[in-house]
């Protein structure tokens, strides 16, 4: 009895082995497909940022601003006003 005994702890000690031998495999198979995919969802995001960025530098170069055009129309009304009172000056002269 004594050697069937340690023929099913050598057994149970066999399994045990292999279930950890096991368990460490995936753990690590799972962290390296985790850190794969953080490392090309950072890739993505990166590359994201980088057509965002240039999408706005293309848009900044091809069309004005809410804030460029308002300027602008200031700019212009206040030219249109001074001709006003230029041409006003210049009909009370004759």
């Amino acid at each position: 009895m004594p050697e069937k005994e340690m023929a099913i702890k050598f057994l149970i000690n066999f399994a045990v082995t292999i279930a950890a031998a096991l368990s460490g495999y995936f753990a690590a198979y799972t962290g390296l497909r985790v850190e794969l995919a953080a490392k090309a969802e950072a890739r993505y995001v990166d590359q994201l940022d980088v057509r965002l960025a240039r999408l706005e530098a293309s848009i900044d170069e091809r069309f004005a601003s809410k804030d460029d055009f308002s300027e602008f129309k200031n700019v212009v009304v206040g030219k249109l006003s001074a001709i006003e009172t230029m041409l006003g000056e210049q009909n009370r002269e004759n």
